[in-house]
């Protein structure tokens, strides 16, 4: 049985106003790029931390050590069907060796933490984004890897590890524990973390919406190439990932969250690793721009019409 779109269509419909929000904050001024390079620190190092322990801390059911395992077992499979969807796809989309590794970490890697924690929050529950927080750990050791791997001209370089143990995946780690310990978390303390935790969908809305508004559309929607990679990530990608799990799982959050994680646009930290490594970081900002606006369209889609 389809869930009801409408629920869905509303919670969705927060999210994009809130994106709206920053956006028009770029176009008045009151935000901009220096704004971004400012904030975003805070919500990856702080507030997204927060949201992270608090999806533990608030918990009222805990389910055993062994979910955990399904769960990473699941998103490393969804990281695995990625990777050969965007390797395939990348190919057929490439004009040059170059634009192939952008394509294909542009539809390999989604926006999980600034989109798909959020839209977790909202069809799931808050307690769910733990669940999705644990696909950090394949996604940072996979992007600090390959990913890194795939832009270098060289193809050599070593292991960045500094950059694998980010923030979030240390507070994804953290919450693992606790969820598993059941230790006891002062009330103010959690209380402190709830605070901190209600912020994070809205500025990461607004640091979206900026970075949207930083860039001009004629050069965001000039490409069918462009539309075609974000085709890849929002409707490929996840309808792949949903059709090949729910062959071996029956529940439909385990499910869900996966596919939801898998239908989120295209992850901005590729455009930052383009100018690290020397490339042109235009194609993966237009293919990150593209798939961001289109996702509030496709995700209510895709959570209605598969679940």
């Amino acid at each position: 049985m389809p869930m009801e779109i409408m629920p869905i269509i509303e919670k969705m419909a927060v999210l994009v106003l809130l994106m709206l929000i920053g956006f028009c904050c770029a176009k008045l001024g009151l935000t901009n790029a220096a704004f971004n390079q400012k904030v975003t620190p805070v919500v990856m190092n702080v507030l997204l931390v927060a949201t992270i322990l608090n999806s533990v801390v608030s918990a009222e059911t805990v389910a055993g050590g062994i979910v955990l395992l399904e769960y990473f077992a699941a998103f490393a499979a969804m990281f695995f069907i990625s990777f050969l969807v965007a390797w395939g796809f990348a190919r057929l989309l490439r004009r040059d060796r170059d634009d192939e590794s952008v394509l294909r970490l542009t539809m390999m890697f989604p926006n999980n933490a600034f989109v798909g924690f959020p839209v977790v929050a909202a069809v799931f529950g808050e307690q769910a984004v733990f669940y999705a927080a644990i696909s950090n750990i394949p996604f940072n050791i996979l992007l600090y890897t390959l990913g890194t791997a795939q832009l270098r001209r060289t193809g050599t370089g070593r292991i960045a590890w500094k950059q694998i143990f980010t923030a979030p995946l240390i507070a994804t780690l953290a919450a693992a524990a606790l969820y598993l310990t059941h230790l006891p978390v002062p009330h103010v303390i959690g209380e402190t973390i709830s605070v901190l935790g209600a912020a994070t969908i809205p500025m990461s809305m607004i640091i979206v919406g900026t970075s949207l508004g930083g860039i001009p559309a004629r050069k965001a929607f000039g490409s069918l190439r462009v539309y075609a990679a974000a085709a890849v990530r929002l409707l490929v990608l996840p309808i792949a990932v949903w059709a090949i799990l729910r062959l071996v799982i029956t529940d439909t959050v385990m499910l869900g969250i996966p596919v939801l994680i898998a239908a989120c646009p295209s992850a901005m930290i590729i455009t930052v690793l383009c100018i690290t490594h020397g490339r042109d970081e235009s194609l993966s900002s237009e293919i990150i721009f593209t798939s961001t606006v289109l996702c509030a369209v496709t995700m209510p889609f895709l959570a209605w019409l598969l679940f």
